[in-house]
């Protein structure tokens, strides 16, 4: 145990070191940190992420730091962690979201959720899943996205969890809205972001939720946009893996609430849940037209009247 904390400390140091120059510009240094957080989140020390494991913590740690680096705020007296249990067959079972907030300039009572699980599968014997694009990919992005509303203050209020437990039921996400940290009726959005940075042939990224709030649809459609943005129907989709997207990552429990949602992803493919998904086989092209993409559309959303979002909910 003594050495693994030592292993610990002497990580987070070097982690410290990287970002010791939080000077945020030009795109290209969003885009610089968002692949230096992918390589660091899934690199082998984190041992998988697994919930309740020591990469776990290891990974909280790392977004905590990256919180403070970005100037988040924890939105509890507790600090960034919320801890809550869960049941998973005949155990009881701890996962700790990591939740950090930046407050707005215009409608500070109101909010936009943006979620990223960083849980991820853990280790079999030697073997690491790493879960590069699933999901250190969208935890990376939610920085990024924290740095860029950094630039100049938003509109709304904006919290980023990075949640956990993710992988075995949603139980993360589910916590956060059953004791989340502000009323319900003050959340207007969800943005899920789970799995982005690889493209593979189709060079999409998906979009579903978009029917959740008016005009989004359309939006997208008569935008252009640096990577090609492809709507999810509802429901459960036909092809490789017949996904039921209602109810396959964070955003669930937002719809089943009835607060408007927009969950961003690309497909599964090859690598995905395998020892297979490092960071080495991440598309830099597309993780940079991505987040490009991703910028324009949280801009747009940010511009939109809270009498929008309130109209979308479903009671």
């Amino acid at each position: 145990m003594l050495a693994q904390t030592r292993m610990m400390v002497k990580w987070l140091c070097f982690v410290s070191c990287l970002f010791s120059v939080n000077v945020w510009g030009d795109v290209a240094e969003f885009e610089s940190a968002l692949l230096t957080d992918i390589k660091l989140l899934a690199d082998d020390r984190m041992q998988g992420r697994k919930t309740g494991h020591p990469g776990a913590e290891l990974a909280r740690r790392y977004i905590e730091q990256r919180y403070q680096q970005l100037k988040l705020l924890p939105i509890q007296e507790k600090g960034f962690r919320q801890v809550f249990s869960y049941s998973s067959g005949f155990t009881e079972k701890k996962g700790m979201n990591v939740i950090g907030w930046r407050q707005g300039c215009v409608h500070p009572s109101s909010y936009v959720v943006i979620t990223a699980h960083y849980d991820h599968l853990g280790m079999y014997g030697s073997r690491v899943y790493n879960g590069a694009d699933d999901n250190a990919s969208g935890v990376a992005t939610m920085l990024a996205l924290a740095a860029l509303l950094g630039q100049n203050c938003p509109a709304y209020s904006y919290i980023f969890a990075a949640t956990d437990a993710e992988e075995n039921g949603l139980y993360g996400a589910k916590a956060l809205l059953r004791h989340f940290p502000v009323a319900a009726e003050h959340i207007l959005l969800n943005l899920n972001l789970d799995m982005l940075s690889r493209g593979e042939r189709s060079n999409q990224l998906y979009v579903y939720g978009a029917r959740s709030l008016p005009g989004v649809s359309e939006f997208f459609k008569q935008r252009s946009f640096a990577v090609k943005i492809k709507l999810r129907r509802q429901g459960r989709q036909q092809g490789q893996s017949g996904t039921d997207w209602d109810n396959a990552s964070d955003h669930a429990p937002f719809r089943r609430a009835g607060i408007p949602f927009l969950y961003f992803g690309v497909d599964t493919h090859a690598d995905y849940h395998s020892i297979n998904d490092d960071w080495q086989r991440i598309d830099s092209d597309f993780l940079q037209r991505m987040f490009s993409s991703l910028s324009q559309v949280l801009l747009w959303l940010d511009q939109q009247p809270p009498e929008w979002y309130q109209a979308a909910r479903k009671s």
